[in-house]
């Protein structure tokens, strides 16, 4: 088994598709299928069932696919390690769940110059493979949505919330509105990603869309979402249904095609950073930059009104 292998089974298993993943991998299409048809020769076992529209994983493959991202972490950091040793700067691995990372878009770029003797290196993920990061020490730290109760066996503290608004098409009635009742898009259809990587963030949305419950087909994923943002606002723009949308800027992403509009009552969604317990020195210090970074009234962060999430509390050094 080789180490390449493991990175483009898990690229496929995490993007669904063989085009995408090799997409992603830079390399071709019929190149990836035949490594993949490799690795399941030596395991003796298929790792994906082979559908028109996707791939999705067998037994093994789920098996496999923890395995892989435990394994390929250890590498990368080790790899890491081993290039930091000489500048005696300890290195930490910070992951941002989709989206967050274009709320935190300055102070990330930031970290790029490290912070107290510490080297941080920064990678987008899914929101829920952020958390399974951190539980598994692939990363040290994480950025994530709103966590569900379940998931807050991880010390955290809430950086702030972040205003979203309604995405609507050019010449929708509710643009002619500076803030849009929710009663109003009672009978819309509300476009959203995969419920499963952000399940707190998304029922909260859903619920504030709808607070008397979403009807049959009345919210419609878009598998492909999960990894382009950008994708709603197309989706939007072609007439498949609303969205929710940062409002600090969704308009600006694709001018003349959607607008964006506040929504009555105001949806609010916070942003945490999470890290295991307990905590070293050097992820105190990078905790402490994201807390600072986030009362910057360059970002799109308010202040929390409850401003600790998890079991954890604000940390100083």
């Amino acid at each position: 088994m080789e180490f390449r292998q493991l990175r483009y089974f898990l690229a496929v298993a995490e993007e669904g598709r063989f085009s995408r993943a090799a997409r992603r991998l830079h390399i071709a299409a019929p190149s990836l299928s035949q490594q993949i048809k490799a690795l399941e020769r030596e395991l003796r076992e298929p790792l994906f069932e082979r559908r028109p529209q996707r791939v999705e994983l067998t037994a093994a493959g789920q098996a496999l696919v923890e395995r892989a991202r435990v394994i390929i972490a250890e590498v990368e950091r080790a790899r890491a390690d081993v290039q930091a040793a000489g500048t005696g700067r300890e290195r930490l691995t910070l992951r941002v769940a989709n989206m967050a990372d274009l709320v935190l878009g300055a102070p990330l770029r930031g970290l790029a110059q490290g912070i107290d003797g510490v080297e941080v290196s920064v990678s987008s993920s899914r929101g829920d493979d952020a958390l399974e990061a951190v539980r598994q020490a692939r990363a040290d730290a994480a950025v994530v949505w709103s966590r569900q109760p379940i998931d807050r066996d991880l010390d955290g503290v809430v950086l702030g919330s972040v205003l979203f608004g309604v995405v609507v098409p050019m010449g929708h009635r509710a643009a002619d509105s500076a803030r849009v009742p929710v009663a109003e898009l009672a009978g819309e259809i509300l476009v959203m990603f995969p419920r499963g990587p952000f399940a707190g963030v998304w029922d909260r949305t859903v619920d504030h869309f709808f607070p008397g419950g979403a009807g049959p087909g009345q919210v419609v994923v878009e598998p492909n979402l999960l990894n382009s943002p950008e994708a709603v606002l197309r989706a939007v723009a072609a007439g498949v249904g609303i969205a929710a949308g940062i409002l600090d800027g969704a308009d600006r992403a694709r001018t003349g095609e959607v607008e964006i509009r506040r929504l009555e009552p105001d949806l609010r969604l916070d942003l945490e950073a999470v890290w295991r317990a307990p905590a070293g020195r050097s992820v105190r210090r990078l905790v402490d930059f994201l807390v600072r970074s986030a009362q910057n009234p360059g970002t799109a962060i308010e202040a929390a009104e409850h401003p600790v999430g998890g079991t954890g509390t604000s940390l100083r050094v």
